[in-house]
């Protein structure tokens, strides 16, 4: 997963966000009650958090699963946005527990 900078953050954040790229697979459950899988395109990480682009519309405070222990994430966490953005749903993703996700250090 690449990693840019710390992209600005508004005084609602807790913690910083770094833009990022790749892929994750996601596990939730639509309005019916049936579980889905999607692939996610990732936009930012944080420790608290991640921004994700999906095909699909997620519910508003439905729970997403993930575990990629590759990327570094893993836990559950719930839809806070679901916006449609050029065909596609840009979604943010509150994790309690955390993402598991570390920031990078930086060397100086």
């Amino acid at each position: 997963m690449a990693h840019g900078r710390s992209i600005r953050q508004s005084d609602s954040r807790r913690q910083n966000r770094f833009t990022a790229s790749g892929e994750i697979r996601i596990l939730w459950t639509d309005d019916s009650g049936t579980e889905r899988v999607s692939r996610a395109q990732i936009l930012n990480v944080s420790r608290s958090g991640l921004q994700l682009r999906v095909e699909d519309k997620l519910p508003l405070r439905a729970y997403v699963f993930c575990n990629d222990r590759e990327l570094g994430i893993c836990g559950r966490g719930s839809v806070r946005y679901c916006n449609a953005v050029k065909g596609k749903f840009v979604i943010g993703l509150e994790f309690s527990g955390g993402t598991g996700w570390r920031e990078p250090v930086e060397m100086v």
